[in-house]
Order: structure tokens, then C-alpha cells, then sequence
């Protein structure tokens, strides 16, 4: 029903984050995540967050980072994943380390995972593909439900990426005492708005196809934002070059 594999991601999105939070929200401003059994106590006495990750999981990572730093009130450092399991990090017990990969196969996310359990960190894992390597490999599991995706394009794996990563935050944020019973249900709320907000975005589709036409005979783009918009913008300018072949920054 539509020209090619991409568009009808980006259409599936809606469908894609209404599974992401399927059961996963409770009332009263709490989360259930399903696959995730920390230790008693350990939310409160993490020191330090790692996240590492490649490409597009990298860029869900950064926004990661601002949500955890912002709700728990703990360092969070993001790491290329090909990068990280060179360094000699300082990981060790009482951090926890978020492995990010759509295929849950990433061979360089997969040797930073093996690296920050060898060194006695907690391994989270949020990822979209049941049975990977990665599920098998970590302490707890987020399957982020995003279903196939065929277009060598992230489109729902890096939307649901970011609905997990919100959902970790609120959960470790009430256990931390960090984030209010109040402030936790004003965001389960804007949660469960998701997929209609998406839903209205997808619906400017005309709009946008003719800003595409003004924009297509440029020869380079460049994206601004500041926080969580950097790492939108991060994102924005991979995908202009991965699908355009325009120059991006």
C-alpha cells in the first residue's frame, strides 16, 4: 500500500509505539517493565549510567541521557559502542550499562555489553529483536515491540528507542525517590498520548512533501537544536544523508 518500505514504517509508527506501551502503564504514575528485576535497593544505590550504542541507537542514547540525568539525578555518560570496548572505561559494580541495538546483533555494541559485565556493571538491554544475542547476553530486558523493519532507514525502531528509554526513566525515578508520584503520572500521561501526537504529525505528510521539493535541489543542510534537540538533529542530518545523499551537518 504505499511506493516503498520506508514510508510505511514511518505510517506504522503510531501502531508501533501503542505496542511499546502496551501493559506497561500503570495508573497512578507507575511502570511495569516486565523483563527488568533489579536487585532490591538498587536503584537507589546506582552511582553511574552507561549507555552505549552505533548509529541511530546512539543518537536514541543522547536523548537517553537527558532524560535519565534529568528524572534520576545521576551521571549518565553515552558512548559509541565501537569505540567504548577499546577504552579502558571506568565501569564497574554499581553503574548500570544500557545497551542499545535494533537487531540485538551489533558486533561492536555486543563487545562493549561483554566489557561493562566483565567489569561487574548491571547490562540492561532494550532492543527489538526476541532471542538476539543481546537479550540472551543481558541481566534485563526492554524489548522495544517495533515489529520488521525492511528500510535500511530507522524510522519505529529509533521512535520506540526513545519510548523505552522514557519509560526506564519513570521507573527508576519513583524506586530513586527522584520523581515525584505527581510529576510521575503527568508523564505516564503524556505518554499514553503518543500515538495520537504522532498520528497528527503523520497527517502534515503533504506539508512536508512540499518542503522536500523546496529543499531537494540544495546541496547542503543543516540541522540546529540545543538538548534534546541536538540529538533529534543528530539524527535528522544521518537520515538526510543516508536517504538524499545531501551533504548534512
Amino acid at each position: 500500500g504505499y511506493p516503498h518500505f520506508m514510508l510505511k514504517e514511518i505510517h506504522e509508527q503510531p501502531q508501533a509505539v501503542t505496542e511499546t506501551l502496551t501493559g506497561r502503564l500503570l495508573d497512578g504514575g507507575l511502570v511495569d517493565l516486565d523483563e527488568v528485576h533489579f536487585p532490591p535497593g538498587f536503584a537507589r544505590s546506582l552511582d553511574r549510567i552507561w549507555i552505549t550504542a552505533c548509529g541511530t541507537a546512539f543518537h536514541a542514547g543522547l536523548v537517553g541521557k537527558e532524560i535519565l540525568e534529568g528524572l534520576l539525578r545521576v551521571p549518565v555518560e553515552v558512548a559509541y559502542a565501537h569505540e567504548l570496548r577499546y577504552r579502558d572505561p571506568l565501569i564497574g559494580p554499581g553503574s548500570l550499562t544500557v545497551a542499545i541495538s535494533q537487531s540485538g546483533e551489533t558486533a561492536d555494541t555486543l563487545a562493549a555489553a561483554h566489557l561493562a559485565k566483565q567489569r561487574g556493571s548491571r547490562l540492561l538491554a532494550i532492543t527489538n529483536v526476541v532471542g538476539s544475542t543481546l537479550s540472551r547476553d543481558a541481566d534485563d530486558l526492554l524489548y522495544t515491540r517495533a515489529g520488521p523493519e525492511i528500510a535500511v532507514a530507522s524510522t519505529k525502531a529509533y521512535m520506540t528507542m526513545l519510548v523505552t528509554e522514557y519509560l526506564l526513566a519513570v521507573a527508576l525515578g519513583r524506586e530513586r525517590g527522584t520523581l515525584s508520584p505527581e510529576a510521575a503520572a503527568d508523564l505516564v500521561a503524556g505518554l499514553r498520548t503518543l500515538p495520537r501526537v504522532v498520528e497528527e504529525a503523520l497527517a502534515r505528510e503533504d506539508d512536508l512533501r512540499a518542503l522536500a521539493e523546496d529543499f531537494a535541489g540544495h546541496d547542503d543542510v543543516y540541522f540546529i537544536g540545543r538538548g534534546l534537540d541536538a540529538a533529534v538533529a543528530m539524527e535528522g542530518s544521518l537520515k538526510m544523508k543516508e536517504i538524499s545523499y545531501i551533504h548534512s551537518e
